[in-house]
């Protein structure tokens, strides 16, 4: 499998670093990528200006069972 990856700035490497303990970036990210990727799929001529990540409530509750 390829990895693929892309630069980021210092800043935006420093904010993720100061990110709490609990938050899962990479859970984040791996969610992201895949809408992404469907998004592209679906229409290639799209720019990154197209997208805008936000938070948007959980589908799956059990979660919170644990």
């Amino acid at each position: 499998m390829a990895k693929y990856t892309a630069p980021i700035d210092e800043d935006t490497r420093q904010r993720i670093h100061a990110l709490p303990g609990k938050v899962k970036f990479s859970a984040f990210m791996r969610k992201a990528i895949e809408i992404f990727v469907e998004e592209l799929e679906k229409n290639p001529e799209l720019q990154p200006e197209n997208f805008v990540i936000t938070v948007t409530a959980r589908k799956d509750a059990s979660y919170k069972k644990k």
